[in-house]
């Protein structure tokens, strides 16, 4: 059987060039991550609030819903690390929406903290912003994949927990595609 790890984050701001230096760069403020099995079933769940070292602006609390307050008690990545990286232990795959991103904000949390080539990649990474490319011939963002794959809009958008779930149904639609295609 494999195991699937499907996550998001949600973060202080969008990455910025390579040549910025590493703490120019944004901080994960929100980590959702679900494995599941060859049948879509839920086998574990890991969720955290991360406490970035900047401020989180109005402007990202308007995305995401996500504030000082809320995350004012939450540990910061070095903190969070050893769960996290004990939740990819073992896993086959990794999907997001948008993987480049979000393995590149995980990857720049770790070189912060010094752990990059300590970290359990898994082996396959998946992407479901390339699985769909061929639905309307252009990037799709979660909330139209998710249109698409039920026929229904993916509510409270932009929190990690909700953005997993939605994902999990576009990806089990996708590969159903991808079955029957």
């Amino acid at each position: 059987m494999a195991v699937r790890l499907l996550f998001d984050t949600e973060t202080t701001g969008l990455l910025k060039s390579d040549v910025n230096d590493i703490n120019e760069q944004p901080y994960i403020i929100e980590f959702y991550a679900c494995k599941i099995d060859d049948d879509y079933n839920l086998i574990d769940e890991y969720e955290t609030f991360i406490k970035p070292p900047i401020p989180i602006t109005p402007q990202i609390t308007k995305i995401t819903g996500i504030s000082e307050e809320m995350v004012k008690d939450a540990p910061d990545f070095k903190a969070a690390y050893p769960e996290i990286a004990k939740f990819f232990f073992g896993v086959d795959e990794m999907i997001a929406h948008n993987l480049p991103f979000d393995r590149s904000m995980i990857a720049n949390e770790l070189i912060r903290i010094n752990k990059l080539i300590n970290f359990p990649w898994p082996i396959k990474h998946t992407c479901t912003v390339e699985m769909s490319m061929g639905i309307e011939q252009r990037r799709l963002n979660l909330t139209s994949l998710h249109q698409h794959a039920t026929g229904k809009p993916l509510k409270d958008a932009h929190r990690a927990r909700n953005d997993v779930f939605g994902l999990v149904r576009c990806y089990h639609w996708l590969m159903e595609q991808k079955d029957n295609g």
